[in-house]
This record gives C-alpha cells, structure tokens and sequence, in this order.
C-alpha cells in the first residue's frame, strides 16, 4: 500500500520530494493494516501482494480502542517530522472522520483503502479485491461508502456499480474527493 499511494497527488502533498517519503509510506500503511485488524476490520490481499485492500463493517469504526488495541499502531508508524506536517496529516484524517460520519449515519461497509502496486495497474487485481467486497455487502443487505480522488479512480468505481452522491473539498488539503456509495440489489417482494 505504501508504493500504490506514495505517489498519489494527497500523500504526495505531505512530504513532498522526500526521499525517505516510500519507506515512511510503508511503514504507515503497515500501521494502518494493524489498526484496521484492530478494529474488527477486513485486510484483504491479491494472492501475490499485487493489491490489498481494508474494509471496515458496518458498525466497526477506528477509536480508541482499537488504537489501544493495535499499540497505537498508525500513531506510531506515522510521518515523523516535521512536526507541522504531521499534525497536518491528523487534521487531514480527522475531517476525513468528520465527513464520512455526516454523510454515512446508516449502517454501511468502509471501503477505507485499497492500493495496487504501480507495477500491477490494470490488471484486474483492485476490481477483484472491491468484488470481494461488494459480494459479502450484498449478502448483508449494506451499501458500501467511499471516498477517492477526483478522476480516474471515479469511472473505475462507477464502473463496479457505485455512484458519486457527493463532493467535498478537504479543506485541510485543499483537494476535492468524490464520495461514492454503492448500494446492493434490491431483493423482490
């Protein structure tokens, strides 16, 4: 996960032209994986590490708790200084937090991340990994939420059954994010 998004225009904006910014990236989203688990969440992987995706079920959430539980897992693996920047980072992910709960207050799946290998895009290996996820959404009878980009990363969701019910700007960042949700078939009568 930390090669998929190292280079994506948001992290790219935290530590700009570092040269340490992969292997921080990695050791991040290491954390983030262990928080996930932590949480009562889902880290799923294409059978050679190509993708990975975390999901977070309906009523699961990143607390507390589940920071206790993981060792402060992502706290910890985070961007080390500068200082300012890594408290922009948590303001970033804290109005993430804040968006997600105003725009989701129903029972949902969290699609929180998936990242593909930038050896391994377009191969199939991040369709598969949402697939998995929309069918275990459908067998709950749950939408699934997201947030992403703008662009490309849009018509790849929309391409999976999703659609675009909102957009924001994080105002942290200054970037506008599409937020998608896909809800599952309607069961007849």
């Amino acid at each position: 996960m930390g090669r998929a998004f190292s280079e994506t225009e948001q992290w790219a904006r935290f530590m700009p032209g570092s040269p340490a910014r992969l292997r921080k990236f990695e050791q991040m989203f290491t954390g983030t994986v262990k928080l996930t688990l932590a949480a009562g969440g889902i880290a799923e992987r294409t059978a050679g590490f190509e993708a990975v995706a975390l999901w977070l079920p309906p009523g699961r959430d990143i607390g507390f708790w589940a920071m206790t539980r993981s060792g402060f897992a992502s706290a910890r693996f985070a961007i080390t200084p500068p200082f300012p920047r890594t408290r922009w980072m948590m303001a970033m992910l804290r109005e993430f937090v804040e968006v997600h709960k105003q725009q989701m207050p129903d029972p949902h799946w969290y699609l929180m991340a998936i990242g593909v290998d930038l050896d391994h895009h377009r191969k199939g290996h991040g369709s598969a990994l949402v697939n998995r996820g929309i069918e275990r959404a459908d067998a709950d009878n749950h939408p699934i939420y997201l947030e992403t980009e703008l662009g490309g990363n849009v018509d790849f969701y929309r391409a999976l059954g999703f659609e675009v019910f909102n957009e924001v700007v994080i105002e942290t960042i200054d970037m506008p994010f599409a937020l998608l949700i896909r809800h599952p078939p309607s069961k007849p009568a």
